[in-house]
Order: structure tokens, then C-alpha cells, then sequence
């Protein structure tokens, strides 16, 4: 089974991510993705790890650790398509960029859901600012954890972290009290997304949007997926300049 690490530097090696992993789950092979030309990492690497009986408590251990003073987002290395681990690797290092280019803005209330460490929490809250907040909603209880403190060393006191039950579950929060919603490598976990659709629109604001990054699912399957709901339109579709990958960051308007 293979494992994904993201959010290295780049002189990040094989050695220093074998050391990560050192004591915590058996290491087949390492692989840093590199720049062809300079050969420096290009921000995540590949882990072959032969037990599949430790791989959550690897994730759940490593997910979020220090490698070479940087948070590491460790996880299961799922199918992608063409082009999507670069750009999400891209949209992860602008990410507070992309969130401003996409709509988001100061004051506003922002809900990620499937926040995971915080990946794009951080950069929303940055951008909300005091009078806004993000309600940052996940189902791992530590990888929470890892956000609140994240947060509290940042000075950011405008994050409010929900678990949830499971994937598709109720949010919790009133009906139309939320201006932004983000879906960013979520979707294709969710089994219901129609149950989860239902609810993110019960709780955006009528002049709100939805932002989906849809990737292991891509751009087309995710307008067939949106089409048949029948909740949302189409707004717009954002990708770097050249991109011609499989999914991009598509975002949707409430259907009146």
C-alpha cells in the first residue's frame, strides 16, 4: 500500500521521510517527487509500506508532524487523474491567493468541509478576518486538534472546529448562516452526495456560493453529479494558466 506525504520542503530526501517513518510502520520504499530540471522536491512523496495493519496509525501518528520545521499531510495515496497531484500541490502553496481569486472576503463566514489540518482553513481565516469566521468541520478528532493549535500559534481566534459523525452528516449550523462553502478533495469521499448537497445548500446564504475542488472524481463527473442535484448553478471554473488537468476549482451558485 502506497502513502502520500505532502507539504515538503525542497531539500526534502528519501532519508529524512524514512526517518519519519522510522518506528511508526514498516518502510518498503520512499520516492520525492522531483523537478526534472533542478531536481529539488516538488512538495510530496511517495511511501510503499508493507502493513496494511499500521497504516491508520501511521496516518493518524504522522498526519500533521514536523519534517524539517514544516507540517506533513500524510494520507492514503488514492487514484488520480491526469495532472490533479500537481495541482493540488500548486493550490496548496497559493492557496490564500486562490481563496482570495475565488470570492472570498473579509468579514465573511466560510465553512471547509473536510478541513483536514487546515490546509485552507488557515488561509480563510486569514482573509475573514476578525469580524468573519470559518467553521472548520472534519471527522478525525486529532487532526482537529492539530488545528486548533495550529490556529492559537498563528493568533487566530476566529476558527471554530466541528466533528462530525461521518461523511454527509448534519453540519450543525442554522439554516443560511454561511456566505462561502468549500468542498476541497472531499467529494469523492462522501457515499451521499446528495444528502451532503441538500445540506450544504440548507446552510449557504441565497447570494452565497460553493467552491469544489473535485479531485479523484474530476471537473466533468462533478457537473454530472451537480446537474442531477439540481441545486446549484454553475459559476465559474479556475485553474492556473497552461492547466489541463483532469479537475479544477469549480464553484457554484445557489439555485433560487
Amino acid at each position: 500500500m502506497q502513502l502520500y506525504v505532502g507539504g515538503l520542503s525542497e531539500d526534502t530526501t528519501e532519508e529524512d521521510i524514512s526517518g519519519l517513518f522510522a518506528g511508526v510502520c514498516p518502510v518498503e520504499s520512499v520516492t520525492v517527487a522531483r523537478d526534472l530540471e533542478t531536481g529539488r522536491s516538488r512538495g510530496f512523496g511517495m511511501v510503499k509500506v508493507s502493513s496494511s495493519e499500521q497504516v491508520e496509525e501511521a496516518i493518524g501518528r504522522l498526519n500533521g508532524a514536523l519534517l524539517k520545521g514544516r507540517p506533513v499531510r500524510v494520507g492514503r495515496m488514492p487514484e488520480t487523474l491526469p495532472g490533479e497531484m500537481e495541482f493540488r500541490e500548486w493550490l496548496v502553496g497559493n492557496a490564500q491567493r486562490v481563496l482570495a481569486e475565488v470570492g472570498v472576503r473579509e468579514g465573511q463566514t466560510v465553512l471547509d468541509y473536510g478541513c483536514g489540518s487546515g490546509t485552507f482553513s488557515i488561509p480563510c481565516a486569514r482573509i475573514v478576518g476578525a469580524e468573519g469566521r470559518v467553521y472548520a468541520l472534519e471527522v478525525r478528532a486529532g487532526v482537529l486538534e492539530r488545528l486548533r493549535e495550529q490556529a492559537t500559534g498563528e493568533g487566530l481566534a476566529n476558527i471554530v472546529t466541528i466533528l462530525s459523525e461521518q461523511p454527509g452528516a448534519d453540519t450543525g449550523l442554522p439554516e443560511e448562516s454561511v456566505d462561502v462553502v468549500l468542498v476541497y478533495d472531499v467529494m469523492h469521499a462522501v457515499e451521499d452526495r446528495p444528502a451532503l448537497l441538500r445540506e450544504l445548500y440548507r446552510v449557504l446564504r441565497r447570494d452565497g456560493f460553493l467552491s469544489v475542488f473535485p479531485m479523484h472524481l474530476g471537473t466533468d463527473s462533478l457537473l454530472r453529479v451537480m446537474d442531477e442535484c439540481g441545486l446549484f448553478d454553475l459559476r465559474d471554473r479556475y485553474a492556473p494558466p497552461g492547466y489541463e488537468g483532469a479537475s479544477e476549482v469549480v464553484s457554484f451558485r445557489k439555485r433560487q
